[in-house]
C-alpha cells in the first residue's frame, strides 16, 4: 500500500514545518512526515525549508548565521498562525518517538559534514532508524550518512530528469529515489523500484494525481494537501 507523507507537515492548511502542521498531520492519518532540516550558528539542527527566514517568517536573515535563540524570536507567517516558532528537529522526534510515523529528513545547506555528523548524533538517542528516511539533492550529503550510519535508510532528491538514476547507487549509496512527478512515469517509477530502491514521488497535490500515484507500486506519495490524500486512499 502507498504511504502518505504529509510534506512539510500539513503543508496546505497549516505553517510549513511548524509543530502545528506535524501534529495536524498526524490528526489527520498521514503515514510520514517530510521536513527540511538546517545548521545554525550554534549548531542546532533546526526544521526550515529556505536559507533565509524572510519568506516564512517575520523577521530576515540567513539561518546558518544565527543562533538558535536568535532564531526563535522569529515568528512564522502564515495567516492567522503567527505564534508558531521555528522548532528543533528535536522536538519532532520526541513528537513521532512513540508514533508509527515515518520521517523523511532532508538535509539542506552546505557544512562540510558538520551537519550530518550532528544529525547522526541526535538520531542515535531514539530507536527509530527503521522509521528514518534521510534525502538530500546533495549526493555527497547523502554518501556521508551512510557512511556514518549504514543502518539508516538515504534517499537521492532530484527536480529534473535523470537518465538511469540507479547507476549512481552504488557511489552513493543510496537507497532510494525521491522524485517530481512531472519527470517520472509509472513505467519509469518501476524501473527505478527494479533497481532496489525505493521511490517516492513529490509533490502530489492534484485529486487526479493522487488517484494515480496510490495505484501504483511506489513506496510513497509525498503531499501538502494530506486530508484529500487520505481520503482518497479509502476507496483505492
Amino acid at each position: 500500500m502507498v504511504k502518505i507523507f504529509a510534506h512539510r507537515g500539513y503543508k496546505k492548511k497549516f505553517p510549513e514545518n511548524s509543530m502545528l502542521a506535524f501534529r495536524k498531520a498526524i490528526e489527520y492519518g498521514a503515514d510520514g512526515i517530510e521536513l527540511d532540516v538546517h545548521l545554525t550558528a550554534d549548531e542546532q539542527l533546526v526544521v526550515i525549508h529556505d536559507d533565509t527566514l524572510d519568506r516564512t517568517t517575520n523577521r530576515s536573515g540567513t539561518v546558518k548565521d544565527l543562533t538558535f535563540a536568535e532564531l526563535r524570536k522569529a515568528k512564522i507567517r502564515t495567516g492567522r498562525f503567527t505564534y508558531e516558532r521555528i522548532p528543533l528537529l528535536k522536538d519532532v522526534l520526541d513528537l513521532l518517538e512513540d508514533t508509527p510515523l515515518e520521517l523523511n529528513i532532508e538535509i539542506k545547506g552546505k557544512t562540510g559534514g558538520v551537519l550530518e555528523a550532528r544529525l547522526i548524533e541526535l538520531l542515535a538517542r531514539y530507536s527509530m532508524d527503521e522509521r528514518l528516511i534521510i534525502s538530500s539533492f546533495q549526493l555527497e550529503s547523502v554518501r556521508r550518512i551512510k557512511q556514518l550510519q549504514p543502518a539508516l535508510e538515504t534517499a537521492y532528491l532530484y527536480s529534473r530528469y535523470v537518465d538511469r538514476p540507479w547507476q549512481l547507487k552504488s557511489v552513493y549509496l543510496f537507497d532510494g529515489i525521491h522524485t517530481n512527478t512531472f519527470y517520472t512515469s509509472e513505467d519509469f517509477a518501476a524501473k527505478i523500484a527494479a533497481e532496489q530502491l525505493n521511490v517516492r514521488l513529490y509533490t502530489v497535490n492534484r485529486a487526479v494525481d493522487i488517484a494515480y500515484w496510490l495505484k501504483t507500486d511506489v513506496d510513497a506519495i509525498i503531499t501538502d494537501d494530506v486530508e484529500l490524500a487520505v481520503n482518497t486512499k479509502k476507496f483505492i
